[in-house]
């Protein structure tokens, strides 16, 4: 069977591991990629989007001739991939699927749409491989389990979930190749060596998708060999000056990483980027990382107020335990980048001074700073609905994909001019010198206007510069990739 995944934004890991496991099983697998460069993680500016039209994204999907085409999808997202989803049905009618954490989260409102045909809920490998064997062998497919399936009828099959994937070292490693055909590849190659999480933080999606599955372990960890046998053909064939480990959870497990560091040195030796938490970031974790090679590090704190952290968000952290971590990565001489979030319910200007002294106190080489996006059926997003702070109304647009990565505060929060501010000086704030912050401080009891999204616009690089970096480099090099397959 021939399967056309559309990403847009950046390279996504998710796809790349579903690719690899359904070319595993015989299949053949290709990608039809927006860049995004009119809205992704540092930009949003429209007018770059005519680059890459949709009618050349429908003159690829029709070349490769596709029998199912599949979209993996983040609330973000879903506006745009309903409406490239509705132009490829029209262009090509075969059948649609989508999944992802947006489709997870909220089925029902999602498989309503005439342009999606199967809907997959939770992890995809196994029930896409199902799939895709019951359509080749002109079998029924409204029983798989983990996807929702319309009939010829319009009706809706809903089939339970099947157990978490147990061994990850029997799958195959991710399928680069899909995105790195479009130029996407950069100096800093991204793996993951888990999934799963073993917080319980109310605003993030790891908390609802862990309540999907009682009495199963969430979270999972392939082993070191396994790894190290990925890093080792990653780096023969993409030649990386770096890696990026994108697990939320890299460095939880102390054993782990002892096993990893030795090995790690010996067959791949290149500096790598990770996460921490201030709980994970102990003396000996930090010392087995940065002996393998880590020069980079980034940590949530998400807010300076210790209330709205453990009451609001569940991080049961101080802001000694955040300060002492901060002073155990410098020791080991490693790059902070400090993580904060503005918005969050019950926060007040107090609480948004509280986030710029403490991020004051971690002396971060950088810092990103968010406004807070409440994910559908995530407790917070539950919690803003019932208390007041998030209309049905709203709600509802969130559902359809309303609101992006830049200034979007979709709560209805009495301190909506103060969210913008904050999150706009932040980033500034940590890298400006001593003489500039009295003027920084000023420009927060100002009115929120253009010398804020100015320095907004100003203050994305310093999020994470070498990364801001690659990608600005690699971007006309994207481009012109992007362009010559989509034309050919």
């Amino acid at each position: 069977m021939k399967v056309l995944f559309y990403y847009n934004g950046a390279e996504h890991i998710g796809v790349e591991h579903l690719s690899s496991y359904l070319k595993s099983k015989g299949h053949q697998v290709d990608l039809i990629f927006d860049p995004g460069l009119g809205n992704n993680f540092f930009l949003n500016l429209p007018f770059l989007n005519k680059f890459i039209s949709e009618e050349l994204l429908v003159k690829r999907a029709r070349k490769f001739n596709p029998d199912i085409i599949a979209f993996s999808c983040i609330t973000n997202s879903y506006s745009v991939i309903k409406k490239v989803a509705k132009k490829l049905k029209k262009a090509l009618n075969v059948p649609i699927i989508i999944g992802g954490i947006h489709p997870t989260s909220v089925p029902e409102d999602v498989i309503k749409e005439d342009c999606f045909d199967i809907l997959c809920v939770g992890e995809g490998e196994e029930a896409f491989a199902e799939l895709l064997e019951g359509m080749e062998k002109k079998q029924d497919i409204g029983a798989i389990k983990n996807l929702w399936v319309k009939d010829k009828n319009g009706e809706i099959h809903k089939n339970e979930l099947r157990p978490l994937l147990k061994d990850l070292d029997k799958m195959p490693f991710a399928d680069k190749s899909i995105f790195y055909q479009y130029g996407v590849i950069n100096s800093r190659i991204m793996v993951m060596t888990g999934r799963g999480c073993p917080f319980q933080c109310t605003f993030c999606v790891n908390s609802f998708k862990k309540g999907l599955y009682p009495g199963q372990s969430y979270l999972r960890r392939r082993s070191v060999d396994n790894v190290i046998e990925e890093l080792i053909a990653l780096k023969n064939k993409y030649k990386p000056k770096a890696f990026r480990f994108e697990d939320d959870t890299f460095t939880y497990d102390l054993n782990w990483l002892k096993e990893f560091r030795p090995k790690y040195l010996k067959s791949i030796n290149l500096p790598f980027h990770c996460y921490v938490t201030p709980s994970t970031a102990a003396d000996g974790i930090l010392e087995e990382i940065k002996l393998a090679g880590c020069q980079s590090v980034s940590m949530g704190v998400q807010s300076g107020d210790q209330q709205i952290r453990t009451k609001i968000l569940k991080r049961h952290h101080t802001d000694e335990d955040i300060i002492a971590a901060a002073e155990r990565i410098k020791k080991y001489k490693l790059k902070l980048i400090s993580e904060f979030i503005f918005g969050f319910p019950t926060e007040t200007p107090k609480e948004m001074w509280k986030s710029l002294e403490l991020n004051g106190k971690l002396k971060a080489y950088n810092t990103a700073s968010f406004i807070f996006y409440p994910f559908p059926k995530t407790e917070l997003a539950e919690y803003c609905l019932k208390n007041g702070y998030l209309s049905e109304e709203k709600y509802e647009l969130i559902k359809q994909g309303y609101g992006s990565y830049h200034l979007t505060c979709l709560l209805e929060h009495p301190y909506e001019d103060d969210v913008y501010k904050f999150n706009s000086i932040l980033p500034v704030y940590n890298k400006a010198p001593k003489i500039l912050k009295p003027f920084l401080r000023k420009i927060l009891k100002m009115k929120y206007g253009i010398i804020h999204k100015f320095i907004y616009l100003f203050s994305i690089p310093l999020i994470d510069f070498d990364e801001f970096l690659i990608r600005i480099i690699d971007m006309p090099k994207m481009i012109i990739k992007t362009r010559k397959i989509l034309n050919s």
